[in-house]
């Protein structure tokens, strides 16, 4: 698997970057975790602050264009990213441990 950065914009607002790539395989296109794993290596960031937002597969062509987010710390992250796709990359959102909290000192 080959990731090529086509653009990195700075969002200072929300301490975060919004990368656009495109991954080129072989043979399947590769999950969200892999694809994590490889951005983080290709721009010197920490797997647990990337958020593959999208990708967008080409037919009939081995290559996809990747969105993702890389953010400074894991807090504005849980705070901004939706909670489904913090679910896929295995991370709780703030609101989904907040009530893991009150489940437990209720329970």
């Amino acid at each position: 698997m080959e990731l090529d950065v086509l653009k990195q914009k700075n969002i200072d607002l929300l301490n975060r970057q919004r990368v656009t790539c495109f991954v080129h395989f072989d043979s399947a296109t590769p999950s969200r975790m892999d694809i994590t794993k490889a951005l983080a290596k290709k721009i010197s960031a920490k797997e647990d602050t990337v958020v593959v937002r999208h990708i967008y597969q080409r037919f009939g062509e081995n290559k996809a264009k990747v969105i993702a987010h890389v953010y400074d710390d894991t807090t504005m992250m849980q705070s901004v990213e939706p909670a489904h796709l913090l679910k896929k990359h295995g991370v709780q959102s703030v609101k989904e441990e907040k009530e893991e909290k009150k489940e437990e000192t209720h329970g």
